[in-house]
């Protein structure tokens, strides 16, 4: 989980490092106050070259760098998307969140730097990577498209790519801006959602996924892109209960800065940058 949220503007940004030094990015954004802080990590690990990314959503919080790192030079293989279903869906949220026009204008640059971009279907296995007995893996849980769903008309939100990190014994669920629809739907659901690490949702603020997805999920940690300020304000409080409640440890971004989560074949630690208060 790279800081990217600055003093007080929430985004998202996740590098993994993979075997075989294959590298994934899960959403390139970061908050307006951070001050290039996404190209600059990934500058400082000397990181050139990335085999897939994946904008779980068009927010621009999850995808408003993704662009800038491409034009710095860092090569990218492939990009998993998922559109709205209609411009409707993006354009109710302009200027704040999303932009139809904006979103046309990533797929044309992706085409003209031929670039190839997809939308995964549910279940499909985006990476796999075996090596002896450990199995490195990361599967689409779900994904919709804001129109075709199980719960109706839905926001940009319940678009998210939900996506699952499996390696060894260790699972990391990485859930976008997952909100209270769908999520209340994915909770009753067959989907397969437990996780030892859980990215959590909508930053940890209001409108995100009931606790009976939580429950589902049965998290060992949680990481929290938000700033300080907002993970303690009252948009928080919900989803701060219920961590302490079930002593999950919350690593958030804004408190403890770029956080590292190494996996082997039997477990995982979790180096923050910045140790828990």
């Amino acid at each position: 989980m790279i800081n990217v949220v600055g003093a007080s503007k929430q985004a998202d940004c996740h590098l993994l490092e993979l075997p075989g030094g294959v590298r994934v990015m899960i959403d390139v954004a970061e908050g307006h106050d951070a001050g290039g802080a996404a190209l600059a990590y990934l500058k400082a690990q000397k990181i050139k070259h990335l085999d897939l990314v994946v904008l779980s959503h068009f927010h621009w919080d999850h995808y408003g760098k993704f662009l800038d790192i491409i034009k710095a030079g860092i090569t990218v293989d492939r990009v998993a998307i998922n559109l709205p279903g209609s411009r409707e869906i993006a354009d109710v949220e302009k200027p704040w969140g999303c932009n139809w026009e904006d979103v046309q204008s990533v797929l044309r640059f992706l085409a003209d730097r031929r670039i190839p971009y997809f939308t995964p279907r549910i279940g499909e296995r985006l990476i796999e990577i075996k090596r002896g007995n450990v199995l490195t893996a990361l599967d689409v849980v779900c994904l919709y498209d804001g129109v075709n769903t199980p719960v109706g008309k839905t926001d940009m939100n319940d678009t998210s790519i939900i996506l699952r990190l499996t390696h060894g014994t260790t699972r990391a669920l990485f859930t976008g801006d997952l909100n209270a629809r769908l999520g209340a739907w994915l909770a009753t659901s067959d989907f397969d959602l437990k996780a030892d690490v859980l990215k959590v949702p909508h930053h940890g603020t209001e409108g995100l996924a009931p606790n009976e997805f939580f429950a589902k999920v049965d998290p060992k940690v949680a990481l929290v892109t938000s700033p300080k300020e907002l993970w303690f304000s009252l948009r928080s409080k919900r989803t701060r209960d219920f961590l302490a409640e079930r002593k999950v440890p919350a690593y958030v971004s804004g408190i403890c800065g770029t956080v590292k989560v190494e996996m082997d074949a039997l477990g995982y630690r979790v180096i923050p940058e910045n140790p828990l208060p």
